[in-house]
């Protein structure tokens, strides 16, 4: 599936619409960092990689500071998302200190704290400026996931060439596409270990709880108590829920 995948994406090339790309470009001065990269099914490997730099004007470099692992991961690990590319660094949930900025960031300076978004967004397109920046058609290349399902999500980190092949977070540095998007600042008195709730796990809990439209005094009933569920089953409680059915193995 993987060898196909890709070169089914080789030939078609990269979407017109997409106005950034995985590329990755050393730092000119060299230098290299740890990462957590794939090679196949079950097989994960700390490697060393090149430190990237700024390639686009509004991106931003972070040095990380604390990352994370979602169990989405599990589908990368066990070979089940296609596309994937011996020595792509993975990894969507993380933060870290600002290191570098390209020449258009005024809003970010080196040594800021900020955590990302698991996705990639312009701010920009149609979709972002209706705040459904999951849908943003700028940042994701990948050609075969329109061909297969009618349109392209926007591009995630460490999650595959189908959804735009960037370098993810489980490493030492990795860089951000349109970052004063895709950042958000931290106060200090907020540590690594609560501010990376923010890059998932929260917002992917809220959004269950949004979407379904939870409201005083409803039962609800929860599939599957991993640390969404958990958190879902919070927000639940947060929105007023009167019974919360949990259900797992």
């Amino acid at each position: 599936m993987q060898t196909a995948a890709n070169a089914y994406q080789a030939y078609t090339g990269p979407h017109p619409d997409a106005v950034v790309h995985g590329a990755i470009k050393a730092r000119a001065e060299g230098g290299t960092m740890k990462a957590l990269a794939w090679f196949g099914a079950k097989d994960v490997r700390v490697i060393d990689a090149p430190i990237p730099d700024v390639i686009e004007d509004k991106d931003v470099v972070l040095k990380v500071t604390g990352t994370t692992i979602c169990g989405s991961d599990l589908h990368l690990y066990h070979g089940e998302i296609m596309t994937m590319q011996k020595g792509d660094i993975l990894g969507h949930e993380f933060m870290g200190v600002v290191d570098r900025v390209g020449k258009s960031v005024t809003k970010l300076k080196p040594g800021d704290r900020v955590v990302t978004s698991f996705q990639i967004a312009c701010g920009q397109c149609s979709y972002c400026k209706r705040k459904l920046s999951s849908f943003c058609d700028r940042t994701n290349d990948s050609v075969l996931q329109e061909k297969m399902y009618g349109q392209r999500d926007a591009g995630f980190f460490g999650y595959s060439h189908f959804t735009g092949g960037f370098p993810g977070g489980q490493a030492e540095y990795v860089r951000v596409p349109f970052g004063e998007v895709n950042c958000l600042p931290l106060p200090n008195s907020i540590p690594d270990e609560a501010g990376l709730y923010l890059s998932d796990i929260l917002p992917t809990s809220y959004h269950c709880v949004a979407d379904t439209g939870v409201k005083e005094g409803d039962t609800v009933g929860i599939w599957g108590l991993g640390p969404i569920g958990i958190c879902t089953a919070r927000w639940c409680q947060l929105k007023g829920a009167k019974r919360i059915i949990g259900i797992d193995q």
